[in-house]
């Protein structure tokens, strides 16, 4: 751009930055946005170039595997999420959803709930995403009933949240785990009657469980017919796709 004698604004900052930290070059994005920061720079951050550092520190961290590398990604998020409030700049949902989403996976709920606390607070209404991730939390640290509490929570909002397979899908895997079969059978049912098709392996998980329990008996067997109608037909409709994302790939 400098060759151009193009002045870069605060758009092309942030497509340099989200560029860095999708290959991981977290040093080369946060020198960039301390360059930002200096007094009188033509350039100061906005709101999406905190979320965007934050949301990959949170995103990425967990993809190293280390925990220790994990806890720093996440600690920096957090300070960066601090220094964004004391800046003045309002987070928007994405922005806490990614801290939330980081703290649930780190084992960190009181700071999660503490988070959609203040989001709730703030004026900005949590989205699937956001109970979401607490459902994932609780779900699989046998806290089903929190899940469950979620999931009606998010259901109760007024604004237009549905649950979908994800929000399921992780408290009937809970529900079975725990040999809360029937229960598990009724999620299940309740997430065909609103119109998804619940995951292959959830079905059979379900399926299962009720086998070993003895339960089999409450099986609707027109139900879980047309259950495994709609499972097989998205099979079939993923195989027709096959060829056609293979020569996309291939071009």
């Amino acid at each position: 751009m400098k060759q151009f004698h193009c002045k870069p604004d605060v758009y092309a900052y942030n497509t340099v930055i989200f560029a860095l930290c999708r290959v991981g070059n977290f040093k080369k994005a946060k020198f960039l946005l301390e360059q930002m920061e200096l007094p009188g720079f033509r350039c100061p951050p906005d709101v999406f170039t905190y979320t965007i550092l934050i949301s990959s520190y949170c995103r990425y961290g967990m993809e190293t595997g280390c925990r220790k590398a994990i806890r720093r990604r996440i600690w920096e998020a957090n300070h960066l999420f601090r220094l964004m409030l004391f800046k003045g700049f309002v987070p928007d949902v994405v922005t806490y959803n990614s801290l939330i989403n980081g703290c649930c996976k780190t084992n960190r709920i009181e700071r999660a709930s503490e988070l959609l606390h203040d989001m709730v607070k703030g004026g900005i209404a949590p989205n699937r995403v956001t109970y979401n991730s607490f459902i994932r939390y609780y779900s699989a640290t046998n806290e089903v009933d929190k899940a469950i509490g979620m999931l009606r929570r998010m259901q109760g909002m007024n604004d237009g949240v549905v649950a979908c397979n994800s929000s399921y899908t992780p408290i009937i895997h809970g529900l079975c785990e725990t040999g809360r079969v029937a229960e598990a059978r009724d999620f299940l049912v309740e997430l065909a009657e609103q119109g998804s098709i619940p995951r292959e392996y959830t079905y059979k998980l379900v399926r299962d469980a009720l086998e070993s329990a003895g339960k089999i008996d409450l099986l609707d067997a027109e139900l879980f017919r047309r259950l495994e109608d709609d499972i097989n037909g998205r099979i079939r409709q993923v195989m027709k796709m096959k060829p056609l994302l293979q020569h996309r790939s291939i071009c």
